[in-house]
């Protein structure tokens, strides 16, 4: 398998150490750990909104000093960013706090709609679930047009809870591919919707490769054996599309290779 890195992984159901076992044991060359911005303890009165996934870590340096113990041990070459909620009254207030951190990447991501977390359990009409698919790109857009991200994740999520597929979603997905490479920010390759909705994905893939927009594989693990989910699938389609090149992240400036 040529992709050898993962760029989106979350450490506090389980620990750093464990995911980077994992990691040099699938026989990675580079993890990238992105725990949510949520569960540190400067953000989390920002988004105290959103579920969490195990305990808040105390602070970022204390985020920070955990990975770094663990690469240290396993001698691993780590990453370090974080998935950070793209929610439009909160961005000025969440991104001023993860000002001067040494950050390698940055993830955006959008969760919710309107205010309504799009992944838990809802109801909706045909219409409304349309109209909540378009709304989702506008704010997938505006997360690629801020420039505050090296990568945003998973775009085809909604897709979890909300199956009204916008008749023009190809067009949607083009759009969002465009913006992307308008700003020189990258869409990702999700393992963990590779694995759900492979359709969807390939269809991201292929307006991903239409714009040439720069691409980001993350396995979304959030459980040491995750790490490195959907990778074989994702190789797969980017070569069946015709997509060469996979992005990666240091100190916040982009990295490229071949597979």
């Amino acid at each position: 398998m040529s992709i050898n890195t993962d760029f989106h992984s979350h450490i506090v159901p389980s620990s750093a150490g464990q995911m980077i076992q994992q990691a040099k044991e699938k026989d990675l060359r580079v993890l990238g750990i992105s725990e949510h911005a949520f569960q540190i303890g400067e953000v989390q009165p920002l988004l105290a909104h959103m579920p969490l996934e195990g305990p808040i870590l105390s602070s970022f340096e204390d985020y920070f000093e955990r990975i770094k113990t663990a690469a240290e041990q396993f001698q691993f070459d780590v990453r370090v960013g974080l998935e950070v909620d793209f929610v439009p009254d909160k961005n000025i207030a969440i991104w001023q706090v993860l000002e001067g951190q040494p950050w390698d990447f940055l993830i955006g991501s959008v969760h919710e709609v309107n205010g309504v977390d799009f992944q838990s359990r809802h109801k909706w009409s045909r219409e409304e679930g349309e109209a909540l698919w378009l709304r989702y790109y506008e704010l997938l857009r505006a997360a690629v047009s801020s420039e505050k991200f090296s990568v945003v994740s998973h775009p085809v999520r909604m897709r979890a809870s909300n199956p009204f597929l916008p008749p023009r979603l190809d067009e949607e997905l083009e759009h969002l591919a465009a913006e992307a490479t308008r700003h020189n920010v990258a869409l990702e390759i999700n393992g963990c919707d590779i694995l759900s909705f492979p359709s969807l994905v390939k269809r991201l893939a292929r307006a991903c490769a239409l714009q040439r927009a720069p691409i980001s594989i993350g396995s979304d693990a959030h459980d040491p054996t995750e790490v490195a989910q959907g990778h074989r699938l994702s190789e797969e389609l980017l070569r069946e599309v015709g997509i060469e090149r996979v992005r990666i992240w240091k100190s916040m400036g982009p990295e490229e290779y071949s597979i």
